[in-house]
């Protein structure tokens, strides 16, 4: 069934990621989709980084995943002792994190909403899987992240990451693949990235995510959706956490690494 997504800037956030998120587990590999699964493992070549910053928390530390998605980063640090709380602003995703993670409380919250009636605050916030692309604007940008430091505690950390767009734009690879297929209950995927880019950087750049599935009953169909993302610099992503009240204290941006995230906190 060839079914196509309209662009985040066509629908509210809460209903964006309704019909992809039965099929977002497709995105990633089984290490990080599949338990125990892999601490920051929507963030590729960060996963160090996540893992040090978690390794520091003290025993009982409350941590808010605000960007849960369908619970990966949650389920992966299942078990540490930690408090663990998951949110997102999709009620469909939140869902499916229930559905896949028991013993962790999950909630639809969205970021400018923060904290809400969540539990906080939290020593340890983060926004993995490339996720502060979707509120669009610079101050949509910065509102979600104030939102954010009014969820942690003084003393806290932030960990935010983003894809490096200037890469991707410079590189302009019209497809890309996953590198396997991958098979769950019987059913394989491949899964392809088709992009669509400006002349320019600055204005949004789309993506069709195109899963080709074949089914147990050996008959193959696709699905695609279509996301439009608005990019920016990791400069313009720093000063945009700094706006929002924050110290940046580190950042693993390469001008030639496809990812990189940011560790920050309240001042």
């Amino acid at each position: 069934m060839d079914r196509a997504r309209p662009s985040c800037d066509d629908r509210d956030m809460r209903d964006y990621y309704r019909d992809l998120a039965a099929d977002y587990h497709w995105i990633f590999p089984d290490r990080v989709v599949l338990p125990p699964g892999t601490p920051g493992g929507t963030s590729p070549g960060n996963e160090r980084l996540v893992e040090a910053v978690v390794d520091a928390l003290p025993p009982g530390a409350s941590v808010l995943d605000c960007a849960c998605g369908i619970g990966t980063d949650v389920m992966a640090l299942a078990g540490r002792g930690l408090r663990l709380l998951g949110s997102d602003g999709s009620a469909a995703m939140v869902e499916e994190a229930a559905r896949r993670v028991s013993g962790v409380e999950f909630a639809t919250c969205l970021w400018q909403d923060l904290p809400g009636s969540l539990p906080g605050p939290f020593d340890l916030v983060f926004c993995l899987g490339n996720s502060l692309v979707h509120t669009g604007s610079r101050a949509a940008m910065v509102a979600a992240l104030a939102g954010m430091r009014r969820a942690l505690a003084p003393g806290g950390t932030l960990v935010v990451d983003s894809r490096n767009w200037e890469l991707l734009q410079r590189e302009r690879q019209r497809i890309v693949a996953a590198e396997e297929f991958r098979e769950r209950d019987g059913v394989r995927c491949l899964c392809l990235y088709v992009w669509t880019f400006p002349p320019e950087f600055g204005p949004p750049i789309q993506a069709e995510v195109v899963l080709v599935l074949e089914g147990k009953d050996g008959r193959v169909g696709h699905r695609r959706y279509t996301l439009d993302f608005v990019p920016f610099t990791e400069a313009e992503l720093r000063g945009r956490v700094e706006e929002a009240g924050f110290a940046v204290a580190e950042s693993t941006y390469h001008p030639d690494a496809g990812r990189y995230a940011l560790v920050a906190h309240p001042i």
